[in-house]
């Protein structure tokens, strides 16, 4: 792709970012942020993006990246995002921990997630980030709700912000309005390489049977993943039990 094209593109995909942090007030002038970086497609892409409105807003914010490194798999990864911070001057902390899969009665998913989280909240107060930015995307939200839906017998996903511990700390989303599809169409875009993801249980989880849900969803129902999207902030009180 020609390089005017591919700066056309992103910046199309950067607009849709922007307009998800404008609609949820995610960044205000002075923001000190902790991007959640794991190497994938969606980290790089959220990193990316923040960065480029730096360029053209009006207001500034600092930004720092934090990997957690899970040490019970062979992460080579944290090299190469060493270099892809550098290119962008954002500074990396890494941040090494193990997880105890021998908890009984929770699932590896859990454990990892729970441990995770802990890792960066310490990483952001350290730093004095009263953000955090994940790199989930639409994709990301509506598969959340399938999950507590389905298994859980509950209204709720994901939210594109979310404040914790009493408003000292914010989750924020800034990919929330895109697509995985999207997401795929800017990686392609830039000169970095999603890391793969090397835990071995990512193909067997319940969020990949939820993914799968959304996919045939998708094949056979003309805007679907838009319309479920949409509903996630438009109900009816009137009409729930």
């Amino acid at each position: 792709m020609h390089l005017k094209m591919k700066e056309k593109q992103i910046m199309k995909y950067v607009k849709t970012v922007g307009k998800a942090i404008n609609t949820y007030t995610m960044i205000e002038a002075g923001d000190t942020i902790c991007i959640a970086l794991s190497g994938g497609k969606d980290s790089l892409v959220c990193m990316d993006a923040l960065y480029r409105r730096l360029s053209y807003l009006p207001i500034h914010y600092t930004l720092y990246c934090c990997h957690v490194n899970v040490t019970n798999f062979n992460n080579k990864s944290i090299n190469i995002l060493q270099s892809y911070c550098s290119i962008y001057n954002i500074p990396l902390i890494i941040k090494d921990i193990t997880l105890d899969l021998s908890i009984k009665g929770s699932s590896p998913c859990f454990v990892c997630s729970w441990y995770r989280r802990k890792a960066l909240f310490e990483t952001a107060a350290q730093l004095n980030c009263k953000k955090i930015a994940f790199g989930h995307n639409q994709d990301d939200i509506i598969i959340t709700f399938f999950l507590n839906m389905l298994y859980h017998g509950k209204l709720s996903t994901m939210p594109p912000k979310l404040k914790m511990f009493n408003g000292a700390l914010e989750i924020i989303r800034p990919l929330a309005f895109l697509t995985e599809a999207q997401i795929k169409g800017y990686i392609k875009a830039l000169p970095l390489s999603p890391i793969e993801n090397e835990c071995p249980y990512k193909d067997c989880t319940k969020r990949y049977q939820m993914k799968e849900l959304l996919k045939n969803l998708n094949k056979t129902i003309k805007g679907a993943q838009s319309n479920i999207f949409h509903s996630l902030s438009h109900w009816d009180d009137d009409y729930l039990l």
